[in-house]
């Protein structure tokens, strides 16, 4: 099983390598600067070097975290909640996180898995397999009724978005497990955003029955085995129309619910849906975009990679974090308008793989290392 995932990581490493001459249109010109100018290949030793938690750049560090690969900010707006996922591709076990942004402690979440009669999700979707429980992508949204609805990608045994609502019955955030959906057939889903109506979208990369070196070659060949899932609570799964690409990642959803916010992470970009005809309404040029959140004043945030992913992973790092070059794309949700508001080589993190406005400061998380780190706006 380990030389098979092994193996799979190489084929996804030399897929990745062929995106750099993908194009789209309408390339804002700073970033296509900060592509073409970004040093490709770091020294080796720096990359396998242990950091101390200390400030570099004007990015300042906050460590004792496990893979902090994606943020959330509380309904309250003190704390920030992170999943850290297990490694790529090896669905190990994870946790869900709280970071206190008054003390810039670290605290487990406590998470109810007794759930009540009340289901959010699929009637007849059963609990998970807790030990196993294996986060990625989460989106945070206040329902309805009043209630904070926390969604969660879970790779722990199955391929699931899990259902919590966030509540504080006394000074603490508690998240109880309400339920699940499953996906058609057996995908490999990524990032998910919530929808007014209880509702949601999940990215979906490519489908795991697929032979994995089916799934390398149709990349390789540029054809979309991706797309976008939508949930509703009445009628369950369907296709977004005309959502196929390659590699679906991180989305977003607007505030009123008709447009979707996708990045395409073999496609080079970042595009505009409206999420009910899945008409291309924008776009701009991205360097393999992870994922992406949205402000309320209406800025998109993604997290851009810029490493060379044959020449440079995070797989032989034991401890610290991974110091691979990266960029953070701000950009009009309206206009579609993009401009870099960081790029970065060096301590003290790299390979973010989220950013998240708070306040005066931008969060960032990574999908691999021991820190998440902020910057001043």
């Amino acid at each position: 099983m380990k030389r098979r995932l092994c193996a799979m990581s190489t084929v996804i490493l030399l897929i990745l390598g062929c995106s750099e001459n993908s194009k789209t249109a309408n390339v804002d010109s700073s970033i296509k600067e900060g592509i073409q100018d970004t040093q490709i290949v770091a020294s080796l030793t720096r990359q396998m070097s242990p950091l101390t938690c200390e400030a570099s750049d004007g990015l300042s560090p906050y460590c004792g975290f496990k893979n902090p690969e994606d943020i959330v900010v509380s309904p309250d707006g003190e704390q920030l909640v992170i999943s850290e996922m297990g490694e790529f591709m090896q669905d190990s076990p994870g946790k869900l996180v709280l970071f206190d942004l008054a003390t810039s402690t670290r605290v487990e979440l406590d998470v109810q898995w007794e759930s009540d009669e009340e289901r959010w999700g699929e009637t007849t979707c059963p609990q998970p397999n807790i030990a196993a429980f294996s986060p990625h992508g989460i989106d945070l949204i206040k329902r309805t009724d009043g209630r904070f609805q926390l969604l969660v990608v879970n790779h722990g045994g199955r391929e699931a978005v899990e259902f919590f609502e966030l509540h504080m019955p006394d000074e603490t955030w508690l998240a109880r497990w309400k339920g699940c959906a499953l996906p058609p057939e057996d995908p490999f889903i990524n990032d998910v955003a919530g929808l007014n109506d209880g509702g949601f979208v999940v990215t979906q990369m490519w489908n795991k029955q697929m032979p994995f070196e089916e799934v390398a070659a149709k990349l390789i060949a540029g054809e979309k085995i991706g797309w976008v899932w939508h949930w509703d609570p009445a009628t369950g799964f369907s296709r977004v129309p005309d959502s196929e690409e390659m590699m679906p990642n991180g989305i977003a959803v607007s505030p009123d619910n008709q447009f979707l916010f996708v990045n395409i992470y073999m496609g080079n970009k970042t595009i505009k849906l409206n999420r009910i005809t899945g008409e291309k309404l924008g776009e701009f040029e991205v360097r393999q975009p992870d994922n992406v959140t949205l402000d309320q004043e209406g800025n998109l945030w993604v997290a851009s990679h810029l490493h060379d992913p044959i020449q440079q992973t995070c797989t032989e790092i034991a401890s610290g974090p991974c110091l691979l070059p990266f960029q953070i794309i701000k950009a009009d949700s309206v206009t579609m308008k993009a401009e870099v508001f960081l790029q970065h080589d060096g301590a003290p993190m790299g390979y973010t793989t989220v950013a998240v406005s708070v306040g005066d400061s931008v969060f960032m998380g990574s999908a691999h290392g021991d820190r998440i780190v902020s910057v001043r706006r």
